[in-house]
């Protein structure tokens, strides 16, 4: 109870001093809290600063703030529990909680008054266009016989489309493939599960592909991969499992893997999470390599050799969990990554930001301005976007 108190006395305060119509004993206990941490100090000045609100302001009207407000708040009702003793670190956290609040959930005094009050600024619509945002489950399915199917994030009613669909005999004109193969795609902005007839699960990132028959029939089972895909392979020591990608072969008996096979990253990169993998080139030339967990093998397309080197998993494949994990990544390279995932195009307005080396994580899910105001505060970089293309440069 009483940090909500404090926090509402000090953002009155601050609206106060905004407005012009604070009083000198007001003044005196805002500089006095000010006095109390250099994070008091530093809130108060970038909230007093009007040119930053209003930037605040356009950003959140393109950015959904309910879900980081509502974990604030909870946080706020833990401290309001009837505790007679008040941590030693409460000042902190008060000052913390101030910053998180006038900006988020204060709108009442910051943002809907004093920036109404501002001098008037010229909101163009690419300035806060939210046309561009995050990936969806979604997949278009190609049956075996030539029908396809829409699939989203419902189950059931996804089932109900492919049993539908499956009932049709008629195949298409395509005698090329095989007409018991099954072609699952993402498009740029998509991704997708899939549970294979035995056992195994496939999640497929953006604009990537999956061939995989109905049944597996015979001494073994073999699917093909395009794009990015992770799969935790149902053991069958009878039946081995085949993922063939551009250029390789993967040989499984059950395990957890991450295959990369994009074709403008020149690369193929497969990495084993658990278990136990062999891969070759599908021409025949070299040798089968071994990979243990913890390792992650590299084959530039077009060549016929293979390296391995160790790395970490877990920013592997990080996508599969909600994160984007970058380490030691160009900025062209995260570019690619998000390109894909957001759908956007971009460009590159000096050419020496393309090789910009970032470390660090951002949300999968996040809104799209999150992610650009994260690169421009980590790297010097400026993003214009203009509908669904983004211009890069150096500030």
């Amino acid at each position: 109870m009483f940090v909500t108190k404090m926090i509402d006395d000090i953002s009155r305060l601050i609206y106060r001093s905004l407005v012009g119509t604070m009083t000198d004993d007001e003044r005196q206990r805002l500089e006095a809290w000010m006095a109390e941490s250099e994070e008091n100090r530093l809130a108060v000045s970038r909230l007093t600063d009007r040119q930053y609100l209003k930037r605040e302001y356009l950003r959140k009207q393109a950015v959904d703030i309910s879900r980081p407000l509502e974990d604030m708040q909870r946080r706020i009702e833990a401290v309001k529990e009837p505790v007679r003793i008040i941590p030693v670190g409460w000042r902190r956290y008060a000052a913390a909680a101030v910053v998180f609040l006038l900006i988020a959930s204060m709108g009442i005094y910051l943002y809907n008054k004093v920036v109404q009050a501002a001098d008037s600024v010229a909101i163009t619509s690419q300035q806060v266009d939210t046309e561009i945002t995050h990936g969806t489950t979604q997949a278009l399915l190609t049956l075996a016989n030539g029908q396809t199917v829409s699939l989203g994030a419902n189950h059931a009613v996804n089932a109900d489309l492919i049993s539908r669909v499956e009932n049709i005999k008629e195949y298409a004109a395509d005698e090329s493939r095989d007409t018991e193969e099954n072609i699952l795609t993402t498009p740029r902005g998509g991704e997708f599960k899939v549970v294979l007839e035995d056992g195994t699960e496939v999640w497929l990132n953006a604009e990537s592909q999956l061939r995989y028959p109905d049944e597996f029939e015979g001494a073994e089972r073999r699917v093909e991969v395009s794009g990015e895909a992770y799969f935790r392979v149902a053991r069958d020591e009878q039946r081995p499992f085949y993922v063939e990608t551009v250029g390789q072969l993967i040989r499984v008996t059950g395990t957890e893997f991450n295959v990369s096979s994009y074709s403008d990253n020149q690369q193929v990169l497969t990495t084993l999470v658990n278990g136990g993998i062999t891969t070759r080139l599908l021409n025949g030339n070299g040798s089968e390599l071994v990979l243990t967990p913890g390792h992650q093998t590299v084959m530039q397309m077009g060549s016929d050799k293979i390296s391995v080197r160790s790395v970490d998993t877990d920013i592997v494949t990080s996508w599969t969990r909600g994160k984007f994990v970058f380490e030691d990544q160009t900025l062209e390279q995260m570019m690619r990554t998000l390109s894909r995932w957001y759908d956007f195009e971009y460009e590159f307005a000096d050419e020496d930001s393309r090789q910009t080396v970032f470390m660090g994580s951002m949300p999968r899910y996040g809104n799209f301005s999150e992610v650009l105001e994260i690169l421009e505060k980590s790297g010097g970089l400026k993003f214009r976007q203009r509908g669904k293309s983004i211009t890069i440069s150096k500030k």
